[in-house]
Formats: C-alpha cells, sequence, structure tokens
C-alpha cells in the first residue's frame, strides 16, 4: 500500500503510455522515498504525506514520459513543432513533495520556541 493512489496522481499528470501497474510501481517507489525522508511508514494516513508522495509521484511520471518519448525535449509533425520544457515542472513538484515532507518532520518534531525568549531587546537578546 502506498501514500497516495493511481487517481490522485492521474488528477495531476495523465500519461497516455503507462499504465496503472506502471502508475503503481512509481508511487509504491515514492511513497517509500518520503517514509524515508519523513521518518514515516508507507501506511501512514496523513495529509502532509499523501499531498508529497501525490507530487513526488508526478515528478517522477513525469521524468518517465520524458525519457520513454511521451514527452520529448522537441516533437516535430510535419512542418510544425512543439517544444516541452518538463525539467521546470519536474523541478516544481520535487520541490512541492520536499515543501510538505520539511512541513510534516515539523510537525511531527515536537520542538517549539518559547514565546518571548527571541528577538530584539528579549532576555538573551545581543542588543
Amino acid at each position: 500500500m502506498g501514500l497516495c493512489t493511481v487517481v490522485e496522481v492521474r488528477a495531476i499528470v495523465d500519461p497516455k503510455h503507462l499504465t496503472d501497474d506502471d502508475i503503481a510501481a512509481i508511487i509504491t517507489h515514492a511513497s517509500n522515498v518520503v517514509a524515508l525522508n519523513t521518518g514515516s511508514s508507507v501506511d501512514a494516513d496523513h495529509d502532509l504525506l499523501n499531498t508529497a508522495c501525490i507530487h513526488l509521484s508526478a515528478a517522477m511520471v513525469l521524468q518517465k514520459m520524458k525519457f520513454t518519448g511521451e514527452l520529448a525535449a522537441q516533437i516535430k509533425l510535419g512542418n510544425e513543432s512543439q517544444s516541452n520544457i518538463i525539467d521546470i515542472d519536474i523541478a516544481r513538484h520535487e520541490q512541492l513533495a520536499e515543501k510538505y515532507m520539511k512541513k510534516f518532520r515539523a510537525a511531527s518534531s515536537g520542538f517549539s520556541t518559547l514565546y518571548g525568549r527571541e528577538g530584539i531587546k528579549a532576555v538573551n537578546s545581543e542588543e
């Protein structure tokens, strides 16, 4: 079981040449990466982990589409051509996944700062 579903990933990225089994394998890998990076398990039920898994899976699906040629750098049909700058989308999804993993780690760490003990004119201030 993974941290997200094929339907959730296909809502963001819907490749024509990858089957649901291919995407499920990518989700399993992404779930393992998220679990290792956050210290949770792949069976955890948390919205931040779910969202991180969706974005990391979407980035991995886009990479697979790029390497299989479905989203090649440039496609030319007759006199028309189309350029795909997919690396920006991949990086964006990876950054979003990292952002949600970081939020989960911060929320589950149990550390907090004491109110009124930092900043200018506080107890331990340099000024």
